[in-house]
């Protein structure tokens, strides 16, 4: 499936187009009737969700990083193919402005293109957690320190939203 993220405008899953402000009616004759809970509609397996407001989107994640099915493009990179810190200077590139960091390198939000980004670990952390678990001497085997560098150095969500969808 070929996705492609046009931050403040739309996503285009296999050439359909999904734009912000769109009816709820529009996207599931576009794309298909999701599992609806609450605001949020999610689909392909549950690794996309679109929020509404209004019965209009405001806001697109996809859920399934590295491991997931979907893969979709952002400026012309792979969001989940791409090493973390190549696709945050990408975002900072484009954003040319305010990026929250409060979550100390977990999570970003980019509030020029309304664009979040979030990993469940960070390279620091695992390398902490690696020298900790030698001097406790349960040093961890390549594959847990392979999984861990990939939560790591991959985003694991990115969502989109309409313009000052961050600064709420």
């Amino acid at each position: 499936m070929n996705i492609e993220i046009y931050p403040l405008e739309k996503v285009v899953i296999d050439g359909v187009a999904v734009c912000f402000g769109m009816e709820r009616s529009a996207v599931e004759t576009a794309i298909g009737k999701g599992q609806f809970i609450g605001k949020r509609c999610y689909y392909f397996n549950n690794e996309m969700a679109i929020d509404y407001s209004d019965n209009k989107v405001e806001f697109i994640e996809f859920l399934g990083g590295v491991d997931g099915i979907l893969n979709p493009v952002i400026y012309e990179i792979s969001v989940f193919d791409a090493q973390a810190k190549d696709l945050f200077e990408i975002l900072k590139e484009r954003n040319n402005g305010v990026i929250a960091d409060t979550e100390n390198g977990y999570s970003y939000q980019f509030h020029n293109i309304s664009v979040g980004v979030y990993r469940e670990a960070v390279p620091k952390e695992v390398e902490e957690m690696i020298v900790e678990a030698a001097s406790f001497g349960n040093p961890m085997s390549d594959d847990e320190i392979e999984y861990e560098m990939k939560r790591a150095n991959h985003w694991s969500t990115m969502g989109i939203g309409i313009a000052g969808y961050y600064q709420r």
